[in-house]
């Protein structure tokens, strides 16, 4: 077993060069990427990956390890969350698996060093210690599917009132990419106006409507963005009128977010039920019957004692 203070001096010095090497090896692109962007956007975008970026001389030094390895059906749903998440060169999915790999080797030295030496004093079966590495693996996975929930809680935040915006100015005589373009100008910034505005941007390059609504629906991966597109592409596709299309689907969503507030509310009911069991009625019966209690295993003295004649405690 390592002795403690050589554990120390060893954890010391790992830190010193990471500090180094962060000095040495900066995040230049992610700097010049900000600077380019500049805006909330771009302090929205660097306040993704606040981890990534502090361990990234860390996992760099894996990255030629994880281009060797396959998993094909793996790199490809990772990439997708990196779109839905709105992390589009961000991160590669050699870096991801070496930021994987870096933080399973985290865990479990921060397992063995201060659970082990420093509490229990002895090293664990290496069955524990590979589970450990395991589990610490899969941190990137469970923090790359948050931000993947989080940007999608967003967009369903705003979509009403987006809808809303873009049922007016089509109604108010605008054609649909005009009613877009003037939604990204009023709407305030979010994830869902930067979807629309690249949509806008994909069909100036070139793309059809209907791809671009597609591509928008793959790239959200969210049902009320998915059947979205699909009337828009069945109203273009019939030569149907846009504008009663958009205000039925701006109501349903509106119908929907009502009826997903109501469920929460009911699910809050539920919920609240196991802290009220295991914390909240043991206090309770504590303070009300605890008294009676004392009463009845001490006697007198503990309830409705009063000040017997030379001052102390009288039954």
């Amino acid at each position: 077993m390592i002795p403690f203070p050589s554990l120390l001096i060893l954890t010391v010095f790992a830190g010193a060069v990471f500090v180094v090497m962060r000095a040495i090896f900066p995040d230049s692109d992610r700097k010049e990427l900000e600077r380019r962007l500049g805006g909330e956007r771009g302090v929205e975008t660097a306040d993704q990956a606040v981890l990534v970026d502090a361990f990234r001389p860390l996992y760099s030094l894996f990255v030629p390890v994880t281009r060797g390895m396959g998993l094909l059906a793996y790199r490809q749903r990772i990439e997708r969350w990196f779109v839905t998440a709105g992390m589009t060169g961000r991160l590669t999915t050699d870096e991801f698996l070496a930021y994987k790999l870096a933080m399973g080797l985290l865990y479990w030295f921060l397992f063995i060093a201060l659970l082990c030496y420093v509490i229990i004093g002895t090293s664990p079966p290496i069955v524990v210690q590979v589970a450990v590495l395991v589990l610490g693996s899969f941190f990137p996975d469970i923090w790359l599917r948050g931000q993947v929930q989080e940007r999608q809680a967003t967009i369903r935040r705003s979509l009403p009132y987006v809808m809303d915006l873009l049922t007016l100015s089509v109604e108010a005589g605008l054609d649909f990419i005009a009613g877009v373009h003037k939604v990204c100008e009023k709407a305030r910034s979010g994830p869902l106006v930067d979807e629309l505005a690249f949509m806008l941007r994909e069909i100036q390059v070139g793309a059809s409507r209907q791809q671009a609504l597609r591509n928008l629906a793959r790239r959200t991966e969210m049902p009320e963005l998915r059947s979205f597109s699909a009337l828009l592409i069945q109203a273009d596709i019939l030569g149907a009128s846009i504008g009663p299309v958009l205000r039925a689907q701006s109501d349903l969503i509106r119908t929907q977010r009502f009826q997903a507030a109501e469920r929460a509310g009911a699910y809050a009911a539920t919920k609240i039920l196991f802290p009220l069991i295991l914390f909240i009625m043991p206090a309770v019966f504590i303070v009300i019957f605890g008294p009676i209690v004392l009463n009845f295993v001490f006697g007198t003295g503990v309830i409705g004692a009063t000040p017997g004649p030379t001052g102390g405690i009288g039954g």
